[in-house]
């Protein structure tokens, strides 16, 4: 927890891991406005080669959504793979998880990450 100097609000850090293969594997974290507004992460961590690292957001007290897509590698024929969709409330130095759904997937475009967050949140 942190506080915001400028504006005395208290913070919360958020971080998730990243993942970049070049076989079309990632794992790749996104947080959302319950409305589905993107918010870009404060820090991005990378290793020296960029395939590895960790995001990381100072959220202030409110509801967020927060997608985990974690995607395999794929060898042949594409595969389904796991999205995470939570719903987040930052309040009192603390995160509350509200509700929480995982999807199997093929494929997926930003604009079904904003509906997403719309749908739990």
């Amino acid at each position: 927890m942190a506080q915001d100097t400028v504006t005395g609000v208290q913070t919360i850090k958020i971080v998730r891991p990243y993942r970049s293969t070049g076989y079309s594997g990632f794992t790749k974290s996104y947080v959302l406005t319950p409305s589905g507004m993107i918010i870009k992460p404060s820090v991005m961590r990378r290793s020296r080669t960029g395939n590895h690292g960790e995001d990381e957001w100072l959220l202030e007290p409110g509801r967020y959504v927060v997608i985990d897509v974690n995607r395999p590698n794929i060898h042949g024929k594409p595969k389904p793979f796991e999205v995470s969709v939570k719903c987040i409330e930052v309040s009192g130095g603390k995160v509350n998880t509200i509700a929480e759904r995982k999807f199997f997937i093929m494929d997926y475009e930003l604009s079904d990450v904003r509906n997403w967050a719309k749908a739990i949140c």
